[in-house]
């Protein structure tokens, strides 16, 4: 199960914010689960109740995975998980997110979405 809130996002406004409308659609086993608007420069990914967005899979590592965002690019890096994290069918350390790249952690499909920069 993943943590159901429409968005991520940080309550503070000191600290640096997302542009533009990078997005995370949540998928198990073909059932859509819940969708985030990524807000944070910094989204944590994994089991623990203290990140982002919540994968309640033994698969997944407490700390799984993060996206981050440098500049107009956005990333997903694995934080040395036990079972990996796979982009589009392969397994990666880091890579850089493309639209309609699908992230896969614990059995579920997390698919990325950003529209184009003239949308923005």
């Amino acid at each position: 199960m993943v943590q159901t809130t429409d968005r991520v996002s940080s309550g503070n406004p000191e600290k640096p914010q997302r542009n533009g409308g990078a997005r995370i659609v949540v998928t198990y086993k073909g059932k859509r689960i819940a969708k985030y608007k990524l807000a944070k420069r910094r989204i944590m990914i994994g089991r623990r109740h203290d990140c982002d967005i919540r994968i309640n899979s033994r698969s997944a590592s407490r700390h799984h995975a993060q996206i981050f965002s440098v500049l107009d690019q956005d990333f997903v890096l694995d934080l040395d998980s036990k079972n990996g994290t796979f982009v589009n069918a392969r397994r990666i350390k880091k890579h850089t997110l493309e639209n309609g790249d699908t992230i896969s952690i614990g059995g579920f499909d997390l698919a990325f979405t950003r529209p184009p920069k003239d949308l923005q």
